[in-house]
C-alpha cells in the first residue's frame, strides 16, 4: 500500500502530536520537515525520531519553498501560527499539495474561505486537526 507522504511546514512543539499521529495512523509517513532556519529542521527531525523513529528519516529543509517543490511530499501539515497560514495554504494548494491545518485554521471567515477556494480550484484536499 502506497502510504500518504507529509511534509511539515514549521517546527512548531505542536507538530510532534501529530508526528506520532501520522506514524501511528499505518498508511502516512512524514518525508520532509522545513523551518528558514536549516538546523532548526534538523533538531526537530532528531528529537522526534528519537520518540518516534519512522523507518526512513526525514529530509531537513531550509525553507518553506523548498517543501513546497518536494516531489517526495504528498500532503503539508501546517503548524504555524494562525495569521500566517492563508499564504502558505494558498502555494501549497497551487503547488498541488493536500494540506492539514492545526485549527483555527485562519483568522476570518474571508481567509478561510480563500484557503478552501484555492484547495477545491487544485483538486485537493483541506484537512484540519
Amino acid at each position: 500500500m502506497k502510504k500518504l507522504r507529509f511534509g511539515f511546514l514549521s517546527t512548531a512543539n505542536i507538530g510532534r502530536k501529530n508526528w506520532n499521529a501520522i506514524f501511528h495512523s499505518g498508511n502516512s509517513i512524514v518525508t520532509a520537515v522545513a523551518s528558514r532556519d536549516l538546523e532548526r529542521s534538523r533538531k526537530f527531525i532528531r528529537e522526534c525520531q528519537a520518540e518516534t523513529p519512522f523507518e526512513t528519516p526525514p529530509v531537513a529543509l531550509g525553507s518553506y519553498e523548498e517543501l513546497l517543490a518536494s516531489k517526495n511530499v504528498d500532503a503539508i501539515y501546517f503548524p504555524l501560527p494562525t495569521g500566517l497560514r492563508r499564504e502558505w495554504v494558498v502555494r501549497a494548494a497551487e503547488a498541488g499539495k493536500h494540506v492539514l491545518c492545526e485549527k483555527p485554521c485562519a483568522a476570518s471567515a474571508t481567509e478561510l474561505a480563500e484557503m478552501i477556494s484555492a484547495c477545491r480550484k487544485n483538486r485537493v484536499q483541506f484537512m484540519r486537526s
